[in-house]
């Protein structure tokens, strides 16, 4: 009997430190984020004005940067703006460590090819005029020039787009060499130039307004 009870309480002694149930199985989830502002880090970011981005920013949207694209016909902000390039081929892949490939035709000749490039989508970032009073899905997607295919892709460092969306579908687009510059732009009084600056874009098969 006291071999028995001896034998019992060493098991209760043993499990105590090392019989632990495993209750999460494989679909439980580790929230690795750090801190508590809201913000995400990427690695590798070099603290040059684009190393925090909103956990809003839908960070998937980016993926919808496919397809082939024309200046919104009737929306003569769009269709007047000379910086509007006049035409959009976009092709962007699931597969990891591929480059969303962007190809920027001219304003006018929209069969003149300006520039092909790959860029590193690099974050979302809110409209800082309509985000979040007026719309909490104003959000521009972020990208980086990594490589040149073809013509001078020099003026198209940063690309942000307010990636393909909406019936009908649309998208917004800009580029230049600041992100902080560009989103500011949504601020921008109204002028005579064009600004603020919301170039809009259809499906190159509409021929009426998308937007």
């Amino acid at each position: 009997m006291h071999k028995i009870i001896f034998t019992l309480s060493l098991c209760a002694l043993l499990c105590g430190y090392g019989c632990h149930s495993h209750e999460h199985g494989e679909g439980h989830s580790h929230d690795h984020s750090h801190g508590t502002d809201g913000h995400t880090h990427a690695p590798g970011e070099r603290g040059d004005g684009h190393s925090h981005y909103e956990k809003s920013g839908s960070p998937f949207t980016y993926l919808s940067m496919n397809g082939e694209f024309h200046l919104n016909p009737g929306d003569s902000m769009s269709q007047n703006d000379p910086r509007n390039p006049g035409r959009l081929l976009l092709a962007t892949s699931k597969e990891k460590g591929t480059s969303t490939r962007m190809t920027f035709f001219g304003h006018s000749d929209t069969e003149k090819m300006l520039a092909e490039c790959g860029y590193e989508f690099i974050g979302s970032r809110p409209d800082p005029h309509y985000y979040p009073a007026e719309s909490k899905t104003s959000i521009w997607d972020v990208f980086m020039k990594k490589e040149d295919y073809a013509g001078d892709c020099s003026p198209y460092m940063y690309v942000l787009s307010r990636s393909p969306h909406g019936d009908p579908i649309h998208m917004h687009l800009r580029y230049g060499d600041d992100v902080e510059k560009i989103l500011a732009m949504s601020n921008d009084a109204e002028d005579g130039n064009f600004n603020p600056w919301w170039a809009t874009y259809c499906d190159i098969e509409r021929t009426t307004s998308c937007d």
